[in-house]
C-alpha cells in the first residue's frame, strides 16, 4: 500500500471557520469538530485513536457513511477482521458503492474464510473496475486446490516468539536474525501511534540449535499458575483482536505485558543485533552480504536527522551496516524521501538485490524490483520484476533461494486470504515457471510472509499472524516429495521447443507447466495422484501420456522427456477442423461387470457403431484404453484390464476390422474417473464408472478423441 495520505491540520481550522459563518447550531459544530478530529487522526495514520473517535461519532450518527468508511478502513489496517467485516457489510448496503469498498469487503470475507461470499464481491469489484486483472483471477480461483497439500508440512511455533510482533527471519552465521517489537523500551517512550506499539528492532539468536518448538497456549496457562512478580497480564491475557498487515510501515498491536517472552527468556538468549543498526525508530527485514555486511530496512532516519516526504510521511529506506562491528551505516543509492524501499534479499554471491518498493511506475501498491552490482561495486538502476510477479495488490518480503527460485508474499495473486506465500523459478531474473501458491498449511486466511528455506529445501522458517500477532514458525516436510521433470524437444532436430507447455490433467483440474529456454519443466506433483499429460506447441502434433505418483513411498523424481513432431499437411487438416471431426468420430465407452472381462449385452451397440465407423473411414485406427476399479491388487487389475482390452479388440475383429487397426492399452486401477480409491466407501454406481474401456480415434497421426480444440 502506498502511504501517501496527506496530513492537513489546517483543513480542520478552515472547516471550523466555515461552519461558524453559516449559522450551524452548537451541536452541529460539536459533531463537525469531532468528525474533523477523527479525520485528522485517520489521515495521520493513527488508526487506534481514529477508531476511538469514530466509534463515539457513530453512536449518535450511525448512518454517517464517511465515518463508516474510515472506521472500516482503520479496522482493516490493524487487521481486526471481525470489526472490519461488520462495517464493510454496512457499506455494502449503500446504493452507490465505491470500488474500493467492494475490494476490501471481498478481502475481509476471505480473511474470515467466507470464500463464496468473497467471490461474489470480487465479481462486484470487477464490474466496477473491469481492467483489474486481480479481481478476475480471484473470482475464478478454486480455493479447495490450495488445501490439498495439508499433510505435506508440519508447522511449529517457536521459542523465539513474544507477545509482540516477531517476523522476517534470516539465516545469519550459525543462528538467526529476525525483527521484533518485543518490550525492550522504557514505559511511555518509543510508541508507534499507528497501533500504540513499540517500534521494531532486529534481534539475533546465536545458534539455530537453541531454537525449539513450543506450545504457546500451554505457556500462558502455566504462567497464570506462576506467582512470580515478573509475570503480569492484561485484563484477560488473550491475544489481541487486531494484527499486522505487513505492508510497508505497518505493525501489529502487542499485549501490555509480554508473558510469553518472560516465560521463554530462560530457555533461549535473544539479543538486539550488535553495531549501529537499531535506533529509536523501526528497523526490520534484512539480508546479509558474503562479507558479513547487512542491508536492512529502517525508517527514513539517521541519528539526529529524521526526514519525511512532501506529504509528511516518514517512509522506509534501505541502509547497509558494514565494518568490523557493523557500525558504519550507509544509505542505499536508490532510496527516496517520497516513497518506501525495503525488504531486501540477495543472491548467494551478493551481486543481485531484490527489494520491495512503492515507487511510482509500478503495477499496484508495492512491487518487487531488482538491481545488479557492477564490477566497480555500484548498483544498476532498479528494474521492476514485471507483471507476471507484480500485481495491482502488494508484493513484498522476497527471498532468493540457492536454485534461483523467488519466494515472496502477495495480496494480488489468488490465495487463502491476506498475504499468501508464492514461489516462481527465475532465469536471468525472468520468470520461467508458473506462479505457485504454497498452499495450506503454510498459507492461511491471515497474513503469511517472509519465508526462508534451508539448503535442502525440506525445512525453514516463515512468519504468520494466524494467532493474532506476527510470529515465526518452523516448517518441515512431513511426507516424501515426488518431482516431475523433463524436456520438450523437436523430434527431428532434438532442439528445445521454447514456448511449449505440458498440461497435467487430474481429478481436481488441470495444471499448466511452461518450459524454460532450454525446453525444461519441473514441478512437485501431488502424492497418490494420476495425471494425463498433453505436450503442446503451435505447429506441432500434441503428444499424450500418463504419469502417476500412486504407490511412490519415498522422495522420487519422475523423468519425462518428450519429442514432438511438426504437423504435416494431413495433420494440420485434422487440427484445423478439430471441432467438426470430434463430432464425426465420437465414440462411447463400454462397461464391465465386477471382476469380469466379457462384453456385456448392453456394450455391444457401442462396439457395433464403432465397427461401422471404422469401415466407413478406413484411414482411422483405434486405441482401446481399459480400466478397473480398485477392489483387487495392482497386478491383478492390470491383467484384468488387459483381458478387457483384448475382449473389445476381439469383438471388433469379429465385425471385420483388421487387427492392426486396433491397439490395446491397459491401466489397471491407475486412471480412476472419481475418488473411489482403496478403502474409500463408494456406491456401486461410482465403482461401475471405473470398470470401462475407452476408445481413442487416431486420424492422420492425431488422436482426435483426446484433442482439446480450445487449447491450441
Amino acid at each position: 500500500m502506498k502511504l501517501n495520505i496527506t496530513i492537513t491540520v489546517s483543513g480542520v481550522l478552515i472547516l471550523m471557520f466555515c461552519l461558524n459563518k453559516n449559522g450551524y447550531t452548537q451541536s452541529d459544530v460539536k459533531q463537525s469538530s469531532a468528525i474533523a478530529n477523527a479525520t485528522d487522526e485517520f489521515k495521520s495514520l493513527r488508526y487506534i485513536s481514529a477508531i476511538s473517535k469514530l466509534s463515539e461519532i457513530l453512536k449518535t450518527d450511525s448512518a454517517n457513511v464517511n465515518a463508516q468508511e474510515m472506521i472500516a478502513y482503520s479496522y482493516r489496517m490493524i487487521k481486526n477482521y471481525d470489526q472490519a467485516l461488520k462495517w464493510y457489510e454496512k457499506l455494502g448496503l449503500q446504493k452507490n458503492i465505491k470500488p474500493e469498498w467492494a475490494l476490501y469487503y471481498a478481502e475481509v470475507l476471505a480473511n474470515k474464510q467466507q470464500y463464496e461470499r468473497s467471490e461474489k464481491w470480487y465479481r462486484k469489484y470487477l464490474t466496477l473496475v473491469p481492467k483489474d486483472k486481480r479481481a478476475a483471477v480471484f473470482a475464478r480461483t478454486n480455493i479447495s486446490n490450495l488445501n490439498k497439500n495439508m499433510g505435506n508440512w508440519k508447522i511449529s511455533y517457536l521459542n523465539i516468539n513474544s507477545q509482540g510482533s516477531d517476523y522476517a527471519p534470516l539465516y545469519y552465521k550459525d543462528g538467526l536474525l529476525f525483527t521484533s517489537n518485543r518490550q525492550n523500551f522504557k514505559p511511555g517512550t518509543g510508541i508507534f501511534l499507528w497501533n500504540n506499539t513499540p517500534f521494531s528492532n532486529i534481534f539475533s539468536v546465536a545458534n539455530l540449535k537453541d531454537i525449539k518448538t513450543v506450545n504457546p497456549d500451554s505457556l500462558v496457562g502455566a504462567a497464570k499458575k506462576d506467582q512470580s512478580k515478573d509475570l503480569r497480564f492484561n485484563d484477560d491475557d488473550t491475544a489481541p483482536t487486531s494484527n499486522d498487515t505487513k505492508t510497508l510501515l505497518q505493525y501489529t498491536p502487542a499485549l501490555q505485558r509480554d508473558t510469553i517472552a518472560v516465560m521463554l527468556e530462560k530457555q533461549i538468549s535473544v539479543k538486539p543485533v550488535r553495531g549501529g543498526i537499531n535506533t529509536k525508530f523501526h528497523e526490520g527485514a534484512a539480508a546479509v552480504f558474503p562479507d558479513g555486511s547487512i542491508i536492512f530496512t529502517r525508517n527514513n532516519y539517521t541519528p539526529g536527522n529524521k526526514q519525511t516526504s512532501r506529504d509528511r510521511i516518514n517512509k522506509l529506506k534501505l541502509y547497509i551496516a558494514s565494518g568490523k562491528n557493523l557500525t558504519k551505516i550507509t544509505e542505499f543509492t536508490y532510496n527516496s524521501n517520497e516513497y518506501s524501499t525495503g525488504h531486501p534479499t540477495l543472491s548467494r554471491d551478493g551481486n543481485i538485490l531484490v527489494f520491495t518498493s512503492d515507487r511510482p511506475g509500478g503495477y499496484g501498491g508495492s512491487d518487487l524490483y531488482y538491481c545488479v552490482r557492477s564490477g566497480n561495486g555500484q548498483w544498476t538502476q532498479p528494474l521492476n520484476l514485471g507483471k507476471q510477479i507484480n500485481t495491482e495488490g502488494d508484493e513484498m518480503f522476497p527471498d532468493l533461494d540457492k536454485n534461483g527460485v523467488l519466494i515472496f508474499a502477495s495480496t494480488g495473486h489468488p490465495g487463502l486470504g491476506g498475504l499468501d506465500l508464492f514461489e516462481v523459478a527465475l532465469k536471468e531474473m525472468k520468470p520461467v515457471s508458473a506462479m505457485k501458491n504454497l498452499g495450506a498449511p503454510i498459507n492461511s486466511p491471515t497474513d503469511d510472509f517472509a519465508m526462508i528455506k534451508a539448503a535442502d529445501g525440506k525445512s525453514g522458517f516463515f512468519s504468520s499472524n494466524r494467532r493474532g500477532d506476527d510470529d515465526i514458525y518452523e516448517f518441515k516436510r512431513s511426507q516424501h516429495m515426488v518431482l516431475l521433470e523433463g524436456t520438450i524437444t523437436d523430434a527431428r532436430t532434438r532442439l528445445p521447443l521454447r514456448g511449449s507447455r505440458l498440461l497435467l490433467r487430474h481429478l481436481d483440474g488441470t495444471d499448466t507447466l511452461k518450459v524454460n529456454n532450454k525446453g525444461e519443466f519441473r514441478k512437485e506433483i501431488s502424492l497418490e495422484t494420476d495425471y494425463e499429460t498433453t505436450a503442446q506447441k503451435i505447429g506441432y502434433v500434441n503428444q499424450l501420456g500418463f504419469v502417476t505418483s500412486v504407490g511412490i513411498v519415498q522422495d522420487s523424481t519422475i523423468k519425462l522427456n518428450i519429442r514432438l513432431n511438426k504437423t504435416e499437411s494431413p495433420q494440420q487438416y485434422v487440427l484445423s477442423n478439430c471441432d467438426s471431426l470430434k463430432k464425426v468420430f465420437f465414440t462411447n465407452n463400454i462397461y464391465y461387470d465386477l471382476d469380469r472381462s466379457e462384453i456385456r449385452a448392453n456394450a455391444r451397440p457401442a462396439l457395433d457403431e464403432l465397427a461401422v465407423l471404422m469401415k466407413k473411414y478406413p484411414e482411422i485406427s483405434v486405441i482401446t484404453s481399459s480400466h478397473c476399479d480398485t477392489r483387487a491388487s495392482e497386478i491383478y487389475n492390470r491383467n484384468l484390464s488387459l483381458r478387457r482390452g483384448e475382449s473389445a479388440k476381439a469383438y471388433l475383429i469379429s465385425k471385420g476390422i483388421a487387427p492392426d487397426r486396433v491397439r490395446v492399452e491397459y491401466y489397471g486401477k491407475t486412471r480412476l474417473v472419481n475418488r473411489c480409491y482403496d478403502d474409500v466407501p463408494c456406491s456401486e454406481e461410482d465403482q461401475q464408472l471405473n470398470r470401462r474401456t475407452e476408445f481413442d480415434v487416431i486420424l492422420n497421426g492425431v488422436n482426435i478423441t483426446r484433442q482439446n480444440c480450445n487449447e491450441r
